[in-house]
Order: structure tokens, then sequence, then C-alpha cells
């Protein structure tokens, strides 16, 4: 699947429409926006979901550790409106939270869209609390080092020419480690698209400072 490694960077108004929506949301929201001031947001991944016009994003992990809330329970706000100047129309707009870490967010209208971002609704925004999270899927083929490594708000599914892979830890420029439901790890590249098996364990992956 090649669009997944088409942008890599996050771009400003990315972060920009992020803060208008969150600070028009409930005083509890806001610690979002303190996430993305410290840097947390590395780049984006899209393609990565089969949610449909999905942009995930990837993390600073020194920062992350910082947010990262093992235990709290994933959810998607919804019910947000962004105008879009190209259609003259709102467009619908989500903001994905796992374990109390911004993931992702959601935008309709494509590619050829000129959103505005000083026409914000949230006055019927909605939180909806997702299903078994994708560390979830895997957490029972990990051990006890592994689990205390493993930071559950990297671990999402990314499919690759039809594979799904679960992603691990981000490298440079957009390539990533990913390991499949055999625990068989993987680096992932764009430049080329290549999916390339690594002969390591996932402990010493977690581990080895190159992969840090």
């Amino acid at each position: 699947m090649f669009g997944l490694f088409k942008r890599n960077k996050i771009e400003k108004w990315e972060t920009e429409l992020l803060r208008k929506v969150i600070v028009r949301l409930p005083e509890k929201y806001l610690s979002l926006i303190d996430q993305i001031n410290k840097g947390l947001l590395r780049g984006v991944l899209l393609g990565a979901s089969d949610i449909s016009d999905y942009v995930a994003f990837t993390f600073h992990s020194e920062i992350l550790k910082k947010y990262d809330k093992v235990n709290e329970p994933d959810y998607k706000l919804t019910n947000i409106r962004i105008y879009d100047d190209r259609s003259s129309s709102f467009l619908p707009y989500e903001i994905y939270v796992s374990s109390g870490t911004i993931s992702g967010y959601s935008l309709g209208g494509g590619k050829k869209r000129h959103v505005n971002l000083n026409k914000v609704v949230v006055s019927d925004f909605k939180i909806e609390f997702i299903g078994e999270s994708d560390y979830n899927r895997i957490v029972n083929i990990l051990d006890k080092e592994e689990k205390k490594l493993l930071s559950p708000s990297e671990v999402y599914s990314v499919f690759v020419d039809g594979i799904e892979y679960f992603h691990i830890k981000d490298l440079e420029d957009g390539n990533f480690i990913g390991m499949d439901n055999k625990k068989v790890i993987y680096r992932i590249t764009h430049d080329p698209m290549e999916v390339n098996r690594v002969d390591k364990g996932l402990l010493e992956i977690l581990n080895k400072e190159e992969f840090r």
C-alpha cells in the first residue's frame, strides 16, 4: 500500500487546527494542547488505517513517556465540523486519543480542500470510547520485560501491501520498526519502500540504542 508513505511531516495547519478545536472543548481536554506545545508529535503516517481520511501521528519517544497513560481508555472526539472554503461546506473532523495521547485525526473532504481555521463548530461534540486497542491485540504474546519497555501508544496496526504489521518504534524519516502477530520483527522503510526482516528479538530491539 504505497499511500502509507506519501508524506511523513506534520503540516502547520494540522497542529493549528488541533489547537483551535481543543481550546473550544471542555477544560478537561486542554491537556491535549500541552502535548502539542511540548513537541510530542513527531510526524504523520498516511493510509495506516482503514478509517476513512485517517492521519496517524508518530511521537518523540522521550516526550511520550510523560503523557502515556496505559490504563486510560482509547476514545475519539466526534461531531466536530470544520468549514472548507473550497466547497463552501462544513467537513466532519474527529480527534483520536490513545492511552491519554493524541494519536491521530480524520478530516473529510479528501485532498482538495482548504480548511478555514476560524470556522470551527464543536457545540455538538461527543466522546466515543473505542473498543480493543491494537496493543491489546498483541499483549498476550509479550513477556513481562517487553511490556515494561513497549509503550501502548506507539503500537498500532499498519497494512503494507495487504499485510498487517504492528508499529513498534519510529525511526528517522518516517521509517519504523514493525512486528507481525508471530512476533517477527521488521524494519519498514519508504525510500525505497521495503519490508525487511530483522534477525533480532523484540526485547533486543527495545533495548538497542539505534532503535530508540
